[in-house]
């Protein structure tokens, strides 16, 4: 076990902090997110999560900081996984932000001197390190030697064409991000009634939990008839695999109106993705070394973390009922969410509803209910010819909004 080495002036303040943290003010379940989505959830047993938050808070930093580095993320310490997940959360408050920032710094709390680096020069940081990592977590900083790459003419016949995929968002997409959508479909199928015939879209939140839109369950009665089929997907030679189908639980059933939170949180017969089931060596791996062992937490976490203007997001989804798909380039939430919406850009279509709208970091932050097109149908009907029924405009349902109504069933452990 390493050293304790927070002042006492650090560890009230950063105490006080993680008590504001908006997980921490619910129940057990989220805090128990909280710990997961950090890559913490070793340390939830033998934890007193429905304790008051101030003194849950007092208990995180009491186990974390005498743990040392993290077995499978070593380039984080205990205490630094934590603080770094809610410095990056965006409703974080600056000033938090800054303190959380000072220490990650101070105490050298990631193995990565870039990323620190990069802290400083955000938040103006003039801070000098109390403790030292091991040198030999930190990563290479021998610069690259590139390859030089051969010319050539590129032959363009439309120059206002290149101007605008000049002035487009790149597509340079980081493998981790390639990896967490491929991680992330496991865990979302396609809805059908009866059997074989599409009605929507849905994911799980609990091993045999499913969320998906009240408007496409909008009564009990319907699940004795339909099924969820998982790993509905077409191969790269185009063939597309026939799934695997789940039965529902015909007496589980919680919802809210399509005019309010527009939500339907069912039960599966079974667990779809129980032979995927992470282990102990398993915990805190990237999703890209998950998939390499086959391995799955079993369901998506859920984030209440606030959504604002221009922040990127991923959908898994089923559109037009077709197999799966999911959306990554230039998807932007278009103004900071209300209490019960947020608008974003993204392509999506009928058959889209009840699915998962992800953050970078393949959390659940909103529950996708609607799409429209953009500009709006009334602007042009040339535009409605040509997008052909793939929306581009699209509201969701924060889970910020639906959490406090489900977070009792989710899981704790």
């Amino acid at each position: 076990m390493a050293e304790q080495f927070l002042t006492t002036n650090d560890r009230i303040k950063l105490a006080k902090t993680l008590e504001g943290v908006y997980e921490m003010q619910l129940g057990p379940a989220a805090r128990f997110g909280l710990l997961d989505k950090a890559g913490l959830r070793r340390f939830a047993p033998g934890t007193d999560l429905a304790a008051a938050p101030s003194v849950l808070a007092g208990v995180l930093i009491s186990k974390l900081e005498p743990y040392g580095m993290l077995p499978n993320q070593p380039n984080y310490h205990a205490l630094g996984a934590l603080v770094n997940y809610v410095l990056i959360q965006p409703d974080t408050p600056q000033e938090d932000a800054r303190f959380l920032a000072e220490v990650l710094v101070r105490y050298q709390l990631i193995a990565d001197p870039g990323y620190l680096d990069g802290l400083r020069a955000r938040y103006e940081l003039d801070v000098q390190p109390a403790r030292q990592v091991d040198s030999a977590l930190l990563p290479p900083v021998e610069p690259p030697d590139l390859a030089a790459e051969p010319d050539f003419d590129p032959k363009v016949g439309d120059q206002e064409a290149l101007e605008r995929i000049v002035n487009s968002e790149d597509n340079f997409l980081d493998i981790d991000l390639l990896a967490g959508a491929i991680y992330t479909a496991q865990a979302v199928g396609r809805i059908e009634l009866p059997s074989g015939r599409a009605l929507g879209t849905g994911f799980l939140v609990g091993p045999d939990l499913i969320m998906t839109n009240f408007h496409v369950f909008k009564t009990k009665d319907v699940l004795e008839r339909a099924v969820i089929r998982f790993d509905y997907q077409v191969n790269a030679d185009g063939v597309v695999t026939q799934g695997r189908v789940f039965n529902f639980m015909p007496d589980f059933y919680i919802s809210s109106p399509d005019t309010e939170l527009d939500f339907a949180l069912v039960r599966v017969k079974g667990e779809p993705l129980a032979e995927r089931k992470i282990g102990p060596d398993d915990e805190g791996l990237d999703y890209l070394e998950l998939l390499r062992r086959g391995r799955h937490r079993g369901y998506l976490l859920v984030s209440p973390a606030m959504i604002v203007e221009q922040e990127r997001v991923n959908i898994v989804q089923h559109p037009n009922g077709n197999p799966q798909k999911v959306v990554l380039t230039q998807n932007y939430v278009l103004s900071n969410m209300s209490a019960d919406r947020v608008h974003y850009l993204a392509d999506t279509m009928p058959g889209s509803s009840g699915s998962p709208v992800l953050n970078n970091h393949w959390e659940v932050i909103a529950l996708h209910h609607s799409g429209g097109a953009h500009p709006p149908q009334k602007a042009s009907a040339d535009l409605q010819k040509l997008l052909r029924g793939q929306y581009k405009f699209n509201e969701g349902i924060p889970m910020r909004a639906i959490l406090p109504h489900i977070e009792r069933y989710l899981p704790r452990k």
